[in-house]
């Protein structure tokens, strides 16, 4: 039997707008990655918002940035494995001028 984990997941700026839903939890499986729970996020909320997740060649886009448990998650942490428990906030990146 796979084991389970729940994780929180908060959508801000545009990402909210798209998924439809200010935040979320998801019963995802153990071991999966924050690549993994983005890939199942496109799936449920669709193309609108996996153009903001991934960039047109499929890798993680370059100009989201994520917070786990309140801390900055590294661009080149994209493959970290998730915890229970664990608390993601998700922002796309602001330029300004």
């Amino acid at each position: 039997m796979i084991e389970r984990i729940r994780v929180t997941v908060q959508y801000h700026n545009i990402l909210r707008a798209r998924a439809g839903i200010a935040s979320e939890t998801l019963d995802l499986p153990e071991g999966i990655t924050l690549r993994g729970l983005l890939q199942h996020v496109a799936e449920t909320h669709g193309s609108v918002l996996r153009e903001v997740l991934f960039s047109a060649e499929g890798a993680v886009s370059s100009h989201l940035v994520v917070f786990r448990n309140r801390q900055l998650l590294p661009a080149m942490d994209r493959d970290a494995v998730l915890a229970d428990g664990d608390e993601l906030m998700l922002f796309p990146a602001i330029a300004g001028g």
